[in-house]
């Protein structure tokens, strides 16, 4: 897959082009985005994605203070590669471009940029200041000379999956029901920092992460069991989320961090990836280490259990 992070790099035949935020790139997304390959193949056409960075909310000050991302865009553009996209087009956000109506952007990005050939939408997408109608899309379609059609939501367990309940679910703490709509497990990545080491003198020495994106979505806090990638290889973890104020500099001001089981070794500054299995209990105070060490102790019989079984009943 060729990124563009400017439109303006593009240089391939007309294409078949599909738009969005794709935060998460959860199942419906992806099927939108196999759907534009698959159509893309059928008619001997490039396929392109169209993404906007930063998020639209963020650019237009819309709760941008409480907006979180399911996923950073080095994230997005990983997922979107897998889906058999030619080419990712990152388009910078701007007021400027949120001002445009649907037949300005159609004409001058999608018509005089793409020259695009076949436009394939979400079920509920919409795009343009104050957002069109399929029957507007329709209208510019058959002005411009392009084809146009709507992919239909697709269900998993009964649901539809949107970024919005992922997100919900995520801040409650439901981890299973949010891997459940995402398709995978919920992803943080970071690098390594300097923290308190009190873990070591417990014999549960822990690694702070420090966010790549400081509007990444951090679940509820707690305790959670997780798979660790470090260095290539994957491991068990028991991460807590709290809100000590000096650990780490995401938005919320809240520290994560997470013990390697059965990991030995520096890893300062090293960049891990967490991959959420569950939630296993609140955050706690402790009247005392040795309360720590025995709760950390029950913490990780549990985790393991949980990740033991999950390797057991994981379905790729």
């Amino acid at each position: 897959m060729q990124i563009h992070s400017s439109i303006e790099t593009y240089n391939d035949l007309p294409p078949i082009v599909t738009m969005g935020t794709f935060d998460g790139v959860h199942p419906g997304h992806r099927a939108l985005l196999h759907r534009v390959s698959e159509l893309a193949r059928n008619e001997g056409a490039p396929s392109v994605a169209l993404t906007f960075w930063p998020h639209p909310r963020i650019v237009l000050s819309q709760d941008a203070e409480k907006l979180r991302l399911l996923t950073t865009l080095e994230e997005k553009t990983k997922i979107i590669s897998e889906a058999g996209i030619d080419h990712l087009i990152v388009v910078p956000f701007t007021k400027e471009l949120a001002a445009l109506a649907a037949k300005d952007f159609v004409k001058t990005i999608l018509i005089d940029k793409l020259r695009v050939k076949h436009l394939v939408i979400g079920f509920n997408h919409r795009f343009g200041k104050g957002g069109t109608s399929l029957k507007e899309i329709i209208k510019l379609s058959n002005l411009h000379g392009f084809d146009v059609s709507q992919f239909r939501h697709i269900d998993i367990h009964g649901q539809f999956p949107s970024s919005t309940k992922i997100r919900n679910h995520l801040l409650n703490g439901e981890i299973i029901e949010a891997n459940m709509l995402l398709g995978y497990q919920y992803t943080i990545n970071g690098q390594v920092t300097g923290g308190m080491k009190l873990g070591r003198s417990i014999n549960y020495p822990t690694a702070n992460l420090m966010l790549s994106e400081k509007a990444k979505l951090v679940p509820l806090d707690g305790v959670y069991a997780c798979n660790v990638q470090v260095m290539g290889k994957t491991y068990g973890g028991m991460v807590n989320i709290g809100v000590r104020p000096t650990v780490n500099h995401q938005m919320d001001n809240r520290s994560i961090e997470v013990h390697i089981l059965g990991f030995q070794g520096d890893i300062y500054s090293e960049e891990i990836s967490l991959r959420f299995v569950a939630r296993t209990r609140d955050e706690m105070k402790f009247a005392n280490i040795d309360e720590l060490r025995l709760q950390l102790q029950k913490d990780e019989i549990e985790i393991r259990k949980i990740l033991s079984d999950h390797r057991l009943n994981f379905i790729p």
